[in-house]
């Protein structure tokens, strides 16, 4: 069985929770762009200060951005799932190394296509999934305790 050093598991577990506040702020703010004309007094304040046609296409312009947020929200919490699973294995010595092996690559795939939305994941998720892949071991030992 796989035993993972502990520099990159503690750069996935910071990865990981990086990841799980994403997908919860992608998501509420998707709920705040569906549901902003329904909030007390800014909905009327809005309105207030355009005209209908005006209004209109606000709402409709925060309908389409509320519904892409949600989509992105449901595909970060599809990869917060499978990455979850994944690296909890990991980090738990599951996994054998082969399939470890396996996992660092996806790992390091998953940082490099991450990159592109949240650059600190990615960069989180990259390294360590090239030092596992690698199979770096941690040099320094720091005794328990210090």
């Amino acid at each position: 069985m796989h035993e993972m050093e502990k520099t990159p598991k503690i750069i996935t577990i910071i990865g990981l929770v990086l990841e799980g506040v994403v997908t919860f702020v992608v998501g509420a703010a998707s709920i705040l762009m569906l549901n902003i004309n329904k909030i007390s007094g800014l909905g009327s304040a809005i309105e207030a200060d355009l005209s209908n046609s005006e209004y209109e296409d606000l709402m409709n312009m925060m309908d389409f951005i509320g519904y892409f947020l949600l989509a992105l929200a449901v595909i970060y919490g599809i990869f917060f799932t499978i990455n979850f699973i994944l690296f909890r294995g990991l980090m738990t010595g599951k996994y054998t190394e082969e399939k470890a092996k396996k996992i660092y690559l996806y790992q390091a795939i998953w940082g490099g296509l991450n990159l592109l939305s949240n650059q600190i994941t990615g960069i989180l998720y990259l390294v360590s999934g090239i030092q596992g892949y690698n199979g770096r071991k941690d040099t320094v030992k720091v005794r328990d305790g210090i």
